[in-house]
């Protein structure tokens, strides 16, 4: 019973945050470029945008219930019980799952630091003997990865998916080195090309942004789609 205080005390936290994060609408994506060729380019990643964010809610909101539906337990006494093993198996577990998610969509860095984050403090919590909070952060750790999972396998599935085949990749405003850098895209990092300038190509990224990218610097489908 000793991981009870524990569980119930990360839980509220958890309930707190997702609570504030599945309540709030998503923000309205910025208004598309009206006098460029590539308008409509970025009115159609505005949506994707948009629909991206709606199903993070949605995704919150059932992690919500899940900790939920935990804290009842917790308090009810029916998650007591857990053993040492039953927590080094779980974490085990879970660290399997965020090492495939890292394989492939380390394009999601910050949902993959989210869930290492996750499997260090379920091993605190083992070291500290709370059994139950170490498979509550654990089960954590794996719901993380597979959402990332769930989003590289969709990308992946794209028709039209090409993939970022430099370590990190400058993703530019325009089809020139002298153009303003919109951001960096690592190594897998799926893209979709929209049209060819030279030795550039406009592209929408699955992270979100718009922008141009070396032609040299993506290519077709490769290990990620096979696996």
């Amino acid at each position: 019973m000793r991981a009870r205080p524990a569980v119930a005390l990360a839980l509220l936290a958890l309930l707190a945050g997702l609570a504030g994060c599945a309540s709030a609408p998503p923000p309205p994506p910025p208004p598309p470029p009206s006098e460029t060729p590539d308008a409509e380019v970025y009115r159609r990643a505005d949506s994707e945008r948009a629909e991206r964010l709606a199903r993070e809610v949605e995704l919150l909101r059932a992690e919500l219930e899940h900790a939920e539906q935990t804290l009842v337990a917790v308090e009810s006494g029916l998650r007591g019980a857990q053993s040492r093993a039953d927590a080094v198996s779980a974490i085990a577990e879970a660290s399997v799952e965020v090492a495939r998610a890292a394989d492939r969509a380390g394009w999601r860095p910050d949902e993959l630091a989210e869930a290492r984050a996750k499997l260090e403090e379920a091993e605190r919590q083992v070291d500290a003997g709370h059994f139950g909070s170490a498979i509550f952060f654990a089960s954590r750790a794996e719901r993380i990865a597979a959402r990332a999972l769930a989003d590289a396998k969709s990308a992946d599935a794209a028709r039209d998916v090409r993939f970022v085949a430099g370590r990190r990749v400058n993703l530019r405003a325009g089809p020139s080195t002298q153009d303003r850098v919109l951001g960096v895209l690592v190594q897998g990092t799926p893209v979709y090309p929209e049209r060819q300038q030279g030795d550039w190509v406009l592209v929408r990224s699955a992270p979100g942004p718009v922008g141009w990218i070396h032609a040299t610097m993506i290519r077709n489908r490769g290990r990620e789609a096979r696996r």
